[in-house]
């Protein structure tokens, strides 16, 4: 089973997509604190980092940049999830960031779980 981390700072999305992602042969982990993750993240190992943009401690570009300035964590594939639809069309359009995929918020189950084989593919 492949191990997700999700960065999120609403507990009810990480609740949704833990199930959902969960029915689909995931394990999940969320965060709900962005702060002080770099070491939960190393002892997880996750194969991929789901992650928020809009968090009210930290932003998330910024935690972006520690997983990927982190020796070990740089290969960790990252697929940004936001409700900041503009954010993510600069994200993609500018190439700020090297994310594998964007998904804005909402999303159909569909649209996750094929994101997320695409990027890592089911087992």
């Amino acid at each position: 089973m492949k191990t997700i981390a999700y960065i999120e700072d609403d507990s009810d999305m990480i609740d949704l997509v833990s199930l959902i992602l969960t029915r689909h042969g995931y394990e999940v982990t969320g965060f709900t604190e962005s702060r002080e993750i770099l070491p939960r993240l190393e002892s997880l190992k996750p194969e991929l980092i789901l992650l928020d943009l809009m968090m009210p401690d930290v932003d998330g570009i910024e935690v972006y940049r520690e997983i990927k300035g982190r020796e070990g964590m740089e290969e960790v594939p990252i697929i940004i999830i936001s409700a900041m639809k503009r954010a993510l069309d600069e994200i993609e359009r500018e190439g700020r960031i090297k994310v594998e995929a964007c998904l804005a918020k909402p999303f159909t189950i569909s649209e996750l779980v094929g994101i997320v084989d695409r990027v890592i593919g089911s087992e």
